[in-house]
């Protein structure tokens, strides 16, 4: 008879994640200790201030529909682009035009599975055009049979510009279109909030979607300290560049009785009526569009010009591969990107993209999960060789995936970011692209918030191996505008070093404006920056981010600050039904996924009282997606 029954497994599964007891090693952050509650749900007598206070957020509504449901696996009407279109899976023939009508008529049907058998598949930029592959309509899953077995090759090697795979809404999706009178809120809003007041509430109802906008005015530019300084950078001239924080959410209650509206996600950064605080109705968006299960790759551009400035110049190599992308998923909320690597479709030097991987943009709520994006054949600047790109992206996912041979792994751009969430990443060797014959080192490295004031993510138990973690004062670097103060309130929790970046003794350097954190530090490479990138940027960023556990991340508890987020919102009810088990006379091996967010596996011997978490092996491509990528704790409690 077996020690283990089911019902005494699901109970006392139940106690465990419910406990959340810390063991006799391990310690917690004063930041984060055992009763904690979401900062928008505190009653403190004064409410937390984005500016000035230190405090960690929640960060648990970040990915798909909040990583409250599994990423799904639609089984409506398909489009089999080989049988149906006659697309060329030998790679023989052109199968833009195809595939492209797989995906036209899968619109014209209101949605459905565009399929893509094994195979390769050549693809090319149409004449006129700007995207091989375009996606304008919502339920639109575009699936291969497998990252190994289905390829997509695009041989257009005049990129600049353009994108292989875009997702687009015919009006484009942006936050900064208004499709309705602005509605100015009749209070501030400091800190953390999911209630605003408003001067009116007509027109609005529960569903609605609509967008929070403090604009930048020259009151606000010098609430961040980026009013002219000694290094000659100021926001004042820049406003309009500038833009301000947007966020886009939607309307849980609307209460017109005290002009107050309750929506989904806590807000991110202040809100202030001096600086005419708003909130609209916005374009359209798509939602539940999906692109998994495939490789991705270009053919390389010939030339030998691959210098950082070489892309403002049309004889040059690099010009036409500048700005290009493999995906650009854009005005999208509820959307994913899984399973899709870059390869090497035949290049002699191994290059697999021309410039840029993906690219999120006016999008919400998009999980990216176990992409394998690298090789960047150009790293120059003006925005080149970035593997995952968040230009302005709300409460997004990337997890499991790996990023590295590129100028920058991970990019955090502009004002319009925020709640984003990368955890258990690979990021390495950055600082590099393919160029000609031999590759080359880059003016740029490691992931960073990039510029202009991208705040409140959170990059959670990821590994860094010549590489590193960056939210630093930027100075004049960019222009239109300078880049400047980068982030805020941003969170570095219980990230790994493997080895340290040749230019650099650290894995993470921190310089934020206001309050930044670092807390728990691991691996053999365990080091950190606080000081100034920029000289005579200490003015701006002071006080000093806040760290703690430098070093000591293998006993930080919880491992997981985003899984244990998640796990206190949502409960135990949203994650018991996907529980698998296997189970011998004397042990007992729990495995279940609900969402990409909570991937958890445990272990129990009846020798023992305790749970155990195990090392997820680096074949165990159930649990991790690449043979070199690390393993990770899933969870640590006692029984």
């Amino acid at each position: 008879m077996s020690p283990f029954p089911t019902t005494l497994l699901l109970l006392s599964l139940a106690t465990l994640l419910q406990a959340q007891e810390t063991t006799p090693t391990s310690w917690r952050s004063t930041l984060y200790p055992e009763n904690w509650q979401p900062p928008h749900k505190t009653t403190n007598t004064t409410p937390r201030d984005f500016a000035t206070d230190t405090f960690l957020q929640d960060y648990s509504y970040a990915g798909y529909h909040m990583g409250e449901r599994p990423l799904p696996q639609p089984d409506s009407a398909i489009f089999n682009a080989v049988t149906d279109f006659a697309a060329d899976p030998s790679g023989t023939l052109d199968s833009t035009s195809a595939i492209q009508a797989a995906i036209d008529a899968a619109s014209q049907n209101g949605g459905g599975i565009v399929f893509l058998p094994t195979g390769t598949y050549r693809l090319s930029l149409p004449a006129d055009a700007d995207t091989c592959l375009h996606i304008d309509a919502s339920n639109i899953v575009l699936r291969g049979a497998g990252a190994d077995r289905t390829y997509l090759f695009n041989t257009s090697t005049e990129m600049r510009n353009a994108e292989i795979i875009r997702i687009r809404p015919p009006d484009w999706g942006s936050w900064t279109t208004e499709s309705s009178t602005p509605i100015l809120l009749a209070s501030d809003a400091l800190g953390p909030t999911t209630t605003l007041q408003l001067n009116s509430t007509t027109g609005l109802a529960i569903g609605d979607w609509i967008v929070v906008h403090n604009p930048a005015t020259n009151a606000f530019v010098e609430d961040l300290k980026m009013g002219a300084g000694s290094d000659g950078v100021s926001w004042l001239d820049q406003a309009d560049s500038v833009r301000g924080p947007r966020i886009l959410r939607q309307l849980t209650a609307v209460d017109s009785q005290t002009n107050t509206i309750t929506i989904d996600i806590p807000t991110r950064w202040f809100l202030k009526i001096r600086d005419g605080a708003r909130v609209y109705k916005t374009a359209s968006h798509l939602a539940e569009v999906g692109l998994e299960h495939f490789s991705i790759g270009n053919a390389r551009v010939p030339g030998s010009t691959w210098g950082e400035s070489d892309y403002t110049d049309s004889a040059n190599s690099a010009y036409h591969a500048h700005d290009s992308f493999a995906i650009e998923m854009r005005g999208v909320v509820n959307g994913w990107i899984q399973n899709i690597s870059s390869y090497n479709p035949g290049n002699d030097n191994d290059v697999h993209l021309l410039s840029n991987g993906v690219k999120l943009e006016w999008s919400r709520n998009i999980t990216l999960y176990r992409l394998n994006l690298q090789y960047a054949q150009y790293g120059g600047g003006g925005g080149n060789g970035y593997m995952i790109r968040l230009n302005s992206a709300n409460e997004c996912l990337i997890a499991d995936s790996k990023v590295g041979n590129c100028r920058h792994g991970i990019v955090m751009w502009r004002m319009e970011n925020s709640g984003n969430v990368v955890t258990r990443c690979y990021d390495h060797d950055s600082g590099i692209q393919i160029a000609d014959t031999e590759p080359q080192l880059t003016a740029g490295r490691g992931s960073d918030h990039h510029g202009v004031f991208s705040h409140s993510n959170l990059f959670d138990n990821n590994r860094i191996e010549r590489s590193y973690l960056e939210a630093a004062y930027r100075g004049d670097w960019g222009g239109n505008p300078d880049h400047g103060t980068t982030s805020s309130q941003t969170l570095f929790w219980n990230n790994e070093g493997s080895a340290y970046h040749p230019n650099a003794n650290y894995i993470i350097h921190s310089e934020q404006f206001g309050h930044g954190y670092i807390i728990g530090t691991r691996g053999q490479a365990p080091d950190i920056r606080l000081d100034e990138k920029r000289p005579d940027s200490a003015t701006r960023t002071t006080p000093i981010d806040f760290t703690e556990g430098i070093g000591q991340g293998d006993t930080l508890y919880p491992k997981s600050i985003y899984q244990d987020q998640l796990t206190r919102r949502l409960g135990i009810d949203a994650l018991s039904p996907t529980l698998q088990a296997d189970q011998t006379d004397d042990s007992l091996t729990l495995n279940w996924q609900a969402t990409p967010s909570l991937p958890w596996k445990l272990e129990h011997s009846s020798n023992l009282q305790i749970w155990q978490p195990l090392d997820i092996p680096a074949n165990d491509t159930q649990s991790q997606p690449h043979s070199d990528s690390p393993s990770f704790y899933r969870l640590n409690s006692s029984d």
